[in-house]
């Protein structure tokens, strides 16, 4: 009957961070210099460097960039963008584009942030469950890219 209980309270707590997580309706803390600077970050790396190779893969990341896990991750993304760049191209498809509400649509996504991995065409290759991943989940990811 305890561990009932307890499962319940974790379920709810799991679905209140889950539908809380992104909401555009978040009430985040401008004057911090971390969100302030993720968000600059994120729309810096909305297009890749003249210089990069453009990969025949992209890597597309789904988020809404007033949420402070979408701006954790968008952090990670550009930490790592020397190491992505030649394997895939980094898209950004946002919540606050409305052009970018169909590209939410056709590939179902329901929960941000959330990565997708996919060939040039667009053709879905893997993806990761909403959240924020971890440097090491995103090569896991690059990984499952097809050898050719």
């Amino acid at each position: 009957m305890k561990s009932s209980r307890m499962l319940k309270y974790v379920f709810f707590i799991f679905l209140f961070f889950l539908v809380t997580a992104c909401s555009p309706d978040e009430q985040l803390d401008k004057s911090s210099d971390s969100v302030e600077k993720g968000a600059q970050n994120i729309s810096s790396l909305s297009a890749p460097a003249p210089t990069q190779k453009a990969a025949d893969f992209k890597l597309i990341f789904f988020l809404n960039p007033d949420g402070a896990p979408c701006i954790m991750q968008g952090n990670i993304l550009r930490e790592m963008a020397g190491e992505l760049s030649g394997k895939v191209d980094i898209q950004y498809v946002q919540t606050t584009v409305p052009a970018d509400l169909n590209i939410f649509n056709q590939y179902g996504i329901r929960g941000l942030p959330t990565l997708v991995l996919a060939d040039a065409s667009g053709k879905e290759i893997n993806r990761m469950p909403p959240g924020v991943k971890r440097s090491d989940d995103i090569r896991l990811l690059i990984q499952s890219i097809p050898q050719s």
